[in-house]
């Protein structure tokens, strides 16, 4: 069944009860164990009812805050240093949901799934920045460090 996906920064479409449960329940440096799935209802989530929670995933970026090109031609902006994913339908605010669309910080995006923990979420292991929702990848690196700006660069 086809789903629709949000895939942008979450802080843009979360209410900020939402964001602080993520920023302070999720591990935001992906080390070795690193599952970037969560769910933003944690506390109804048991091991053997993944519906019981609104899964989410989030992927830190290569460079941190920046615009970032998929390969859809979209750019997806970020202020958290992170990239996520989440069904149009477990968003709890929908009016934050339409404007980070309209603003161009975010996409919607249709997936193929029965169940939206199958959908495929996480770093391209060849392709060194990479982040991939599906078959949509995001590339948060380029060839070298020095071709995205920053805030320091712009006061020198």
């Amino acid at each position: 069944m086809l789903q629709t996906f949000y895939v942008g920064d979450l802080c843009y479409v979360l209410t900020s009860d939402e964001w602080e449960r993520v920023c302070y329940n999720d591990d935001f440096y992906p080390g070795e164990d690193y599952d970037p799935q969560g769910y933003l209802d944690y506390e109804k989530t048991y091991d053997d009812d993944d519906w019981a929670g609104r899964p989410y995933w989030i992927l830190k970026t290569a460079y941190g805050d920046g615009c970032y090109q998929g390969c859809d031609g979209n750019s997806y902006c970020v202020d958290s240093g992170t990239i996520g994913c989440i069904r149009v339908v477990d968003v709890s605010d929908q009016v934050k949901l339409q404007d980070a669309v309209i603003r161009g910080l975010g996409h919607l995006r249709q997936i193929e799934c029965d169940d939206p923990c199958e959908v495929a979420v996480g770093y391209d292991c060849e392709n060194e920045g990479t982040l991939y929702f599906d078959a949509l990848n995001i590339y948060t690196a380029g060839e070298d460090e020095d071709d995205y700006e920053t805030e320091e660069d712009e006061e020198d």
